[in-house]
Order: structure tokens, then sequence, then C-alpha cells
């Protein structure tokens, strides 16, 4: 007879620990992706909690089990007494398992009913799953013929299958309808013991894989369980981990455990191009920079880091992430990396079966960090796909995740903006500066040829230039610099001498000075700066190899680009340089592209440091 729906408060009782034990058991399947029926149907991706006000019979539960695109429901009694012996089914769930079946919705083709048992002995559950086994192999007039048959079948089998043709509203359903009903079951025991199993099962979902850590876990989900039976809640995995992340560190749920390997060692590739020694191997402390930073991003969801280029933004920023045990995840990935059409395009370079927002939204872990570095440079798709990350991280109310953004002082607005345009209005600024000369003292007192220039007024701010410092030091020009009696000493001095160690005096100078100059040229015409490698001459190739193998070229296949955008200017730069008599109307031509900017302004600094008293420069300034 046909019972009237309930409300989820009438059928959800109270204290039935055998029932939130179930849930709980199928909650930590959830988070550790298992099967709880064949691995045909896949994995749970939702589990509902006595679901008789949708309509559901057997209403305890509701499973939804998902392998691919294909969805498949399950509607579970569950029972801590004996509901299957050798004489056949319990006749309450014979009838609660024929109205599910006959039901209005009631998919018979894909839909599963399930009975969990807190008793049933060994024999009888064998014999059940080979008769369940043979149903689902063949059809269910075969096996109501075959069940006839004393030799194809025994007792116990044949008993089972004629428990479920129990007179049902004066009619007893025929033996072929029967068999394709018991096909569409599962019994499923949690029986002695698997208190004990599942205990396990979650010390292997924990991060830290101990029994203390299982034990924990474990009761949280019995807590859930028992808190979403009464109230007819539900979990998916997001809402599961969401719920359990800030008292938990989890494993990566299995779906996306190896995606993260592979954005994470994308991420380390990404922080292991940030160089962070000056010359061979020298450290610049700045105790006092990094405790600010540090303390920034402790008290702070948001924090932008604004200073000029080659201040050492990204050094320190890789320092406090990398070294540091504050983060147990880190996201840092590059403008070049972002210019994709789309994060369905993203996923598929970096060969990910989903997209980063979707991993974002799903972390296990408590500290992770969003990391995007010199983010004038997100330019075009980069900064949409940027933008859409911020979001994601935005979405999540900043739960476990940081974000970090380093930018030029110029370019703090346009940050700002961005930030405002995903949702972000709460951010902290960080002002940052160069090292003090101090600082540079205190880290090379072994090189008196260094501070020799720094006691140069005039030379003292561009070697607080760190890139500027770097390449002083690796170009070995120190030495010469303080032989020299040439009094004066500009910027440009220093940057053409250190051309001259790039291009060396060998027979492939010019090949080496041509390249760097057309890389310069053509990082300054795209957005992200990278150069796509087709773009380079193929006769190019061999030389390009040796320039990146040198350092003095980044390759990130299939792209290639300087290793910090100051070295890109010095490139465009000496094109300038070059173009002679030609100059002017080029300057004219590329005025208007930002990645020029401060080429052009290097130019007008070297005809101001020409000695012809200023003749260069205002010749210049008046053409144009």
């Amino acid at each position: 007879m046909s019972r009237s729906s309930a409300s989820t408060k009438a059928t959800g009782g109270g204290g039935y620990t055998f029932a939130d034990k179930v849930a709980a058991a199928f909650l930590a399947q959830m988070l550790k992706r298992g099967f709880p029926v064949e691995p045909e149907f896949g994995a749970i991706s939702e589990l509902h909690f006595e679901a008789r006000d949708t309509g559901q019979i057997l209403d305890d539960l509701r499973l939804i089990l998902k392998r691919g695109t294909e969805l498949t429901h399950c509607a579970i009694s569950v029972k801590s007494n004996r509901q299957l012996t050798k004489a056949g089914f319990n006749e309450e769930f014979v009838g609660d398992a024929w109205e599910e079946w006959n039901r209005q919705g009631f998919d018979k083709e894909t839909n599963l009913l399930g009975l969990i048992v807190g008793v049933i002995d060994a024999p009888t559950l064998e014999e059940w799953r080979e008769l369940q086994k043979q149903d689902f192999a063949t059809t269910p007039e075969r096996m109501a013929e075959r069940l006839k048959d004393s030799s194809q079948s025994s007792a116990v089998q044949r008993a089972i299958l004629e428990s479920l043709r129990r007179e049902q509203n004066g009619q007893k359903p025929d033996a072929p309808e029967a068999a394709r009903l018991a096909s569409r079951i599962r019994v499923l025991p949690f029986v002695e013991g698997e208190e004990g199993r599942q205990i396990n099962l979650c010390a292997e979902i924990t991060l830290a894989g101990t029994i203390e850590e299982g034990t924990k876990l474990w009761s949280r989900l019995l807590q859930l369980a028992a808190e979403n039976r009464a109230t007819g809640g539900f979990f998916d995995v997001v809402k599961l981990v969401r719920v359990l992340r800030p008292d938990f560190e989890l494993r990566d749920y299995p779906d996306y455990e190896a995606d993260w390997s592979r954005i994470e060692s994308v991420s380390r590739q990404s922080l292991s191009s940030v160089r962070t020694v000056l010359g061979a191997d020298i450290h610049l402390v700045r105790s006092e920079e990094l405790n600010r930073v540090s303390q920034a991003v402790t008290t702070n969801d948001v924090v932008v880091i604004a200073g000029e280029s080659g201040s050492g933004k990204s050094s320190l920023v890789s320092q406090l992430v990398a070294e540091s045990a504050t983060f147990k995840r880190i996201l840092w990935l590059t403008p070049e990396q972002l210019s994709k059409s789309s994060q369905a395009e993203f996923a598929h370079a970096f060969q990910l079966r989903h997209g980063i927002p979707e991993l974002i939204s799903n972390p296990s872990l408590k500290s992770c960090v969003l990391v995007l570095d010199g983010f004038e440079k997100f330019e075009g798709e980069a900064r949409k796909r940027a933008q859409e990350l911020i979001a994601a991280v935005k979405a999540e109310n900043f739960g476990g995740w940081k974000l970090i953004v380093t930018c030029q002082t110029q370019s703090w607005e346009s940050a700002q903006d961005a930030l405002i345009g995903a949702g972000i209005t709460a951010m902290h600024k960080v002002d940052f500066s160069v090292p003090t000369t101090q600082e540079i003292y205190d880290a090379i007192p072994h090189l008196p040829e260094i501070r020799f220039l720094l006691v140069r007024s005039h030379l003292r701010p561009i070697l607080r230039n760190l890139v500027m410092l770097d390449w002083v030091l690796r170009a070995d020009i120190a030495k010469r610099l303080s032989d020299s009696s040439q009094v004066w000493i500009g910027e440009t001095d220093l940057i053409n001498w250190i051309w001259d160690r790039w291009i060396g005096d060998g027979a492939m100078r010019f090949a080496r000075d041509s390249l760097l100059r057309a890389l310069g040229r053509q990082e300054g015409e795209k957005l992200s700066g990278a150069v796509h490698i087709d773009a380079i001459e193929r006769d190019q190739l061999p030389l390009l190899g040796r320039l990146a193998q040198e350092g003095l070229i980044r390759e990130n296949l299939p792209s290639v680009q300087f290793p910090h955008d100051l070295m890109g200017d010095w490139a465009r730069y000496r094109a300038l340089s070059f173009a002679e008599n030609s100059v002017v109307s080029e300057i004219k031509a590329i005025a208007y592209i930002p990645r020029w900017g401060r080429a052009i302004r290097l130019f007008a600094q070297s005809l101001a440091e020409k000695r012809d008293a200023l003749a260069s420069w205002k010749s210049t300034l008046a053409q144009l």
C-alpha cells in the first residue's frame, strides 16, 4: 500500500547511531573516491539524507554516483538487523523495494536500490552475490528460466528470488520482473569490525596519515551525518571538503591529485626561474623587508607589493613562500603560461583534467598561496585568466588561501583595478624599495671594487638596482671600472659594458648582438613579453640554445624570453642605439607601446651622458 510523503524531520528520528555510521562511511568513500558498488557505476558525487520528501520510498539515503558524464541514482534503506537470510529478503523491504521500483520517475534501466544491513551470514551473502552477478549478466527471462533448474542454481538462490515474488497489492510479480528487480538491488553489509576499517580509511585520507587523525576525522564525519540526517541535508565533494577544511588537512581528492601534482611542478619551475643571489653566490639579507612583507601576508588575505623593477620583489616573495613553512601549496604562474584564450585551453596545454579555478575551489590543505608576480606583464588573455584565478580565490572567501601580487610602482593603480574587477576591495599595499647602500656593503665585504663604485654618488642609485648590481658582479667589470681613470660613469656606460660581456669578443659576437636585439624587439611587441620559438629564424636556433644555456634567455617552450624585464629593456635600448639616423622616426612609431618606454628613456639618457655638452640630446629632442 502506497505511503504518503513525510517530512525529513519526521523520518529523521534521533539516536540511530548505526545509520550515522553508514552515512559517515559513505562520506569517507566520497573523499577517497571509493566505489560503493561496482566500479562501472563510478564514485559518489552526492549524498542526500532522508529523501522521503522527494518521493523516494527507500528514503534513508540517496547516492548519486558519477562516472564520466553518466549519473546513477541509488535509493538506500539502512537496517541494523538481519534483512536477508537463506529464506530470502525481509517482507517489509520487499514491499518497499517494489513500491520504489514502480513509483513514477524511477528509471529501471539506470537506477539502483541499496540495502545496508548490520547482520548477515557469509554463506547467504555469497549466494546473493552470485545470483546478482548472473542476473546482471543475462536477460530477466533467461535468469527466471535458469532458476527453475536445480542444476543451474542453488536452493538459497531460488528462495531469495521467490521472496521477491511475494504478493504486492493483490498481485504476485512474475519471475522475469522479479529477476529484473533483483539485478538492480545491491546488498551492502556494515558488520562488526567495519568501523575500525573506516577509521583506517580516514587515516589514509588525512595528510598526516595517523590513526589519531583518522579517528578525529571519523568522529567528525559521524557528527556531520547525525546533523544532516535530522535536517535532510546533502553533501558533494566541494561542500564536504569546505566543511572539513578548518579542522583537517586532507590528501587531495583523487580526481584532483594528478592535476595538483602537475600544476605544482609548473609552479616550482616558475619559482626556480627567480634569481635569488647576486653574482656567483652572494646573498643579500633583507631581514627587515622580509619581516614586513611576512607580517603583511599573515594579517591580510590580499597583499600587493609595489616597487621599481630590480628592487628584489620577486626574490623576496620566492624566499617567503618557498623557504618558510607557512605555505603547503604554492600556485605561481607566469603571464606567458596564462596567455591562453580560456581556462579550458590552459588545462589542455598543461594536460589537466580540471581547470585551475575548479582546483582552487577544491583544496584539501589549509595553507595555500596564489602568487601573481610582475602584474604589469599580465596583459590581454593573461590578465583575464589571472582575474579568473583571483575571483576563484575570492569565491572561497580566502578559506585556506592567500593572494600575493607584485607590480612595478607605476602599475599599482592598474593592479588595484584588476583586483576590484575580480570583486576584491580590501587589499594591503606594501611599498617596496631597493636595498640601502649599507645592506649592499654588508653583503659584499670581500669585494672592495664594488664598494669603490658605490662611493661614487651618481652610481649609487644605479647599483642599488639589484639586476644592475647582479650583472656588474657577474660580468666581472667592477675591477675594470675601478681601474678606469674615467671620471664620469653613467648608467648606459654600465649597460654597454654588461652588453659587451654578453656578446663576447669572439667570431660570434655580431650574431649574438643581432639575435639579442631582435629578441628585444619581438618581445616589445608581445603583451606577455614571451616570443614564440617559431618566430626565430631556423638558422639562429643553435645560437638561441647557447644563450639559454648561459642564462641570457629563459626558455619555457614553446616560448622564450629574457629572464628579467630590465634585460629586455636593455636589448631594446641597444636596438635604438643601432638605428642611428632613423632613430627619431622609430621612436615616433613605438612611443605609444608601454614596453618600449624604458628603452626610450635609456636612449635619451645615453645622449645626455655623451661628452658633447648635450649637443646630441638637444638635436634629437628638437627633431622630436
